[in-house]
């Protein structure tokens, strides 16, 4: 008779053994790959809605264009043409300041370092995060490294959160709920692994 104890015993020793991870890699981003991260973002998913706001506001203009021409004295149309043209204008550079706002919030940060794990079912990134220059150096533990604070670790299951590739001449982009980006430079990783990232990202992602 088997012993069952001892198969019990294994099966979970099996099922205690950790997923061997499909990709791993460490990575950091530049100004120049967050910027261009950010265009691609806005290229893929504010397009649509710049544009409809775009063609309203180009209307609206034409529309007070004609009324001010056959009503000369209308004052009332003349600061209607001015908002029109104000928010066409704004609509057309929105984007742009956008990028520039958050490259200068970066600007001013320490560079962070990054490390992303790529499992069959989830994607770990952890953020190291370094203390600036001018601060105080924070020690919890005695045996820790001193400039290295704790990582902090996201964890997306795949199937179960809103996720989105993209891809462009510099990076491979994983983007969350549509509205957080994921840079990971193609200069960070082999060949070998940046094949294996795109091919895992398109084939669970853009199924």
């Amino acid at each position: 008779m088997p012993d069952i104890a001892k198969i019990t015993k294994s099966e979970n020793k099996k099922e205690a053994e950790p997923i061997e991870p499909i990709a791993k890699f460490s990575y950091d981003n530049t100004i120049d790959e967050t910027d261009g991260a950010m265009k691609s973002f806005q290229k893929r998913f504010g397009k649509k809605r710049s544009r409809f706001s775009l063609i309203a506001y180009i209307l609206l203009s034409v529309a007070v264009a004609v009324g001010i021409a056959f009503n000369t004295s209308a004052v009332p149309l003349y600061f209607a043409l001015a908002f029109c043209l104000f928010g066409l204008y704004y609509n057309v550079t929105d984007q742009k300041r956008t990028r520039k706002r958050v490259i200068k919030a970066l600007e001013d940060m320490n560079p962070e370092e990054y490390c992303c794990t790529i499992y069959p079912d989830k994607i770990e990134l952890e953020t190291i995060i370094k203390p600036k220059q001018n601060e105080v150096d924070l020690k919890i533990d005695e045996d820790a490294d001193e400039e290295i604070l704790t990582p902090l670790k996201t964890v997306f299951k795949i199937g179960e959160d809103l996720l989105n590739f993209i891809e462009n001449e510099e990076s491979l982009l994983l983007i969350f709920n549509r509205r957080q980006i994921y840079c990971f430079p193609k200069r960070c990783m082999s060949k070998d692994e940046e094949d294996t990232v795109r091919d895992f990202l398109i084939e669970q992602l853009e199924s």
